[in-house]
């Protein structure tokens, strides 16, 4: 399989099925392309009407060509090109680039045509990129196998960024906003319809490619989750940073379920997870995946968060210390000797804390910043540098700040960028190989994205993605039940009595003593606080007994009994939950707890399996937080206690190798010493 997309990346050999001599046709753009952009390879145009196409020989079959291409472009319409692909496959060609449209995007017959053009690949052995593709480049070797106009506007050139797109003009969008920043890309591929090979496909075929440094990834659906895992492994490997625009926030992933954990762990939020999982960085829009580009290319990946801002304005200053506290960017501290150095270099009136204002002093005196970044780098308590310069042009040395920046990155191991609104200025900066934005916040929103995503990847090389399948249909267990199987599971639960007369309830108070809460045991009804099924502290026991029996007897439930159990206090409730995602696998939901859980949506989640140290960076990203430390003289609560259980379920959950499909433990109690479930809800197959 490998072989084959090493061939739609350097084939030896390419035919066109309706080359056309207009370069403006979908059918030329691609011949045009291939001759531009220095393909060395065989060329090939196929046109029965024709005996040459843009100057080369043409042929009117695949089947006359004089050896057998590696890669096939199939620009012809409908049905014809589905007997194409199967002509291609009988050939022995190894892809088809099919940039027909009119497939599975347009319906139930499409579909079945599409399905038709997959099977055929497949017989003969072909991959098979597309239909409704935009098409590959590659231009490392000129393989430009791509109608779109793109690359008639802005002239394709190599460089070290990869683009993997399933949509052929977000592919494009991503290339122009690269381009707009001075930067090229050597891949530019779009994937279509995807009927065989996926973004994850090409994703893993560009990360082997060692003058890749940056991959930047769009995508509508993650079809092959463990081949895109395994992709990013090998980049991490590499060091090799991989971003991703991943639309369409749909929940048709989501099994339907009215566990908490089923209603919470939304396709999307389990999407998040796994990419955090693999280390590749999130973004929200085509701008967002391009605006650190030239960070991520620079010589230095920052080892932290802290921010030193240098600018000749006061009023910049002022907004950085608000953006940074807004964005959780530390400023990094200046020391008492650096501030002494910094006395010495800079006007009387100059502000010496971070940030810095170097006054418009700058405007007369313009060694002022080449005199402060030596003592910023020398401090060696700063892992980013913005330089900002609102103001700047005419009278200022703008050149001599750029050199003066770029000697400081080339001595100090601190990531750098500069911000100017002006566009010549920025270009000194560029020209001197700083990373360049108009706006300071953008500047800052970006340095921070290349620090946490470097945090990401110094994090230990992520685990096979896991997947289980169900193994029937799932069905909800009674509460007595799921506490027992996750008490079988090693878990620590609350110490209680299924209690199905008066008599063994009489037992459990014995047992237990008077503080219990006594929750109605049903299968049928797993939110008995819905239904008014939850007593704490019942005043008369054996009266709540029957008011419980008689309630779930009339809404028509099974009543297996009444649980006694003893009542938890002095904790603060949070919440466990764990499921298995069609696409995904094991997923660990960690967040507060209670009856609120759904309404207030403070949760995180987490693939399985998966660490202590994980569960616990997960649990002080919460709202709560702070809650869980020591306040107001409460002492801290145990989180590990709470993370060693979020281990240990989603081993079990693991271990049932999908007889198991949803855990919800909600709440769990956390004490300042371990911690416990009160409630149980399982589905099992």
């Amino acid at each position: 399989m490998q072989a084959s997309l090493d061939a739609a990346l350097n084939p030896a050999s390419v035919a066109i099925i309706g080359a056309s001599d207009n370069p403006h046709k979908v059918g030329g753009r691609p011949l045009l392309y291939l001759q531009r952009y220095g393909y060395r390879g065989a060329i090939y145009p196929i046109n029965p009407a024709r005996s040459s196409v843009q100057g080369l020989r043409a042929f009117a079959r695949i089947a006359d060509t004089p050896q057998v291409p590696d890669l096939a472009i199939i620009a012809i319409a409908g049905d014809e090109a589905v007997g194409a692909v199967e002509a291609c496959a009988a050939r022995g060609v190894k892809v088809a680039v099919v940039m027909t449209s009119g497939f599975a995007e347009t319906g139930e017959a499409g579909a079945r045509a599409q399905a038709r053009m997959a099977a055929a690949a497949r017989g003969g052995g072909m991959r098979l990129i597309g239909p409704n593709c935009q098409g590959l480049a590659n231009f490392a070797t000129g393989m430009v196998a791509n109608f779109s106009t793109i690359f008639h506007e802005l002239e394709g050139r190599d460089g070290p960024v990869a683009i993997v797109s399933q949509s052929g003009a977000n592919s494009q969008a991503i290339y122009a906003l690269l381009r707009e920043k001075g930067m090229s890309a050597r891949h530019v591929h779009a994937t279509g319809n995807e009927a065989d090979v996926t973004v994850a496909d090409l994703a893993a075929a560009v990360v082997g490619d060692e003058g890749v440094r940056l991959v930047l990834v769009y995508m509508e659906a993650i079809k092959d989750p463990p081949t895109l895992a395994a992709a990013a492994a090998r980049a991490h490997a590499r060091a090799l940073p991989i971003l991703a625009l991943k639309a369409g926030r749909t929940a048709s992933g989501q099994r339907a379920a009215s566990s908490h954990t089923g209603a919470l762990a939304t396709e999307d939020r389990v999407v998040d997870a796994f990419f955090e999982r693999c280390g590749i960085w999130r973004a929200a829009d085509p701008q967002e995946l391009v605006r650190a580009a030239e960070l991520y290319l620079g010589a230095h990946r920052p080892h932290g968060r802290r921010l030193a801002f240098v600018s000749n304005s006061g009023a910049s200053c002022v907004m950085a210390a608000d953006q940074a506290e807004r964005q959780g960017i530390p400023l990094a501290p200046i020391s008492a000797s650096a501030k002494e150095r910094l006395r010495r270099a800079l006007p009387a009136f100059a502000a010496l804390d971070n940030p810095i204002d170097v006054t418009g002093a700058l405007l007369s005196d313009s060694g002022l910043l080449g005199a402060v970044l030596p003592i910023i780098g020398d401090d060696a308590q700063t892992d980013l540098l913005l330089i900002a310069l609102p103001v700047a042009g005419a009278g200022y040395d703008v050149p001599r700040f750029a050199r003066d920046l770029a000697q400081f990155q080339q001595t100090y191991p601190i990531t750098s960028a500069a911000a100017a609104p002006q566009a010549a200025v920025r270009q000194a900066f560029a020209d001197a190989g700083i990373a360049t934005f108009a706006r300071e916040g953008e500047a800052m929103d970006a340095l921070a994205q290349l620090a946490d995503h470097a945090a990401l990847l110094r994090r230990a090389p992520p685990a096979p993605l896991v997947r289980i399948a169900l193994r029937g249909k799932p069905r909800f267990l009674s509460e007595a039940e799921s506490l027992a199987l996750i008490a079988q599971a090693g878990l620590p639960v609350i110490e209680h009595r299924l209690c199905r007369d008066e008599g063994e309830l009489e037992r459990a108070l014995e047992a237990l003593g008077a503080d219990i809460v006594l929750k109605a045991c049903s299968p049928d009804l797993p939110h008995k606080s819905d239904h008014g099924l939850v007593a704490i502290g019942a005043a008369d026991p054996r009266a709540e007994f029957r008011r419980q029996r008689e309630r779930c007897l009339a809404l028509g439930a099974r009543f297996d009994g009444v649980i006694a159990a003893r009542r938890a206090r002095g904790g603060r409730e949070l919440a466990l939950g764990a499921r298995l995602d069609p696409h995904f696998g094991p997923v660990l939901l960690v967040g507060a707890g209670g009856i609120y859980l759904e309404a207030l949506k403070d949760y995180r989640l987490l693939l399985a399996p998966c660490t202590e140290d994980e569960v616990a960076a997960k649990l002080g990203e919460l709202r709560i937080a702070p809650l869980l430390g020591a306040l107001r003289g409460q002492p801290p609560r145990d989180v590990r206690a709470l993370a060693r259980m979020a281990v240990k379920l989603g081993e079990a959950l693991i271990a049932w190798d999908g007889e198991v499909a949803a855990v919800d433990l909600n709440p769990v109690m956390v004490f300042d010493t371990g911690a416990i479930a009160l409630d149980a809800l399982v589905e099992k197959c």
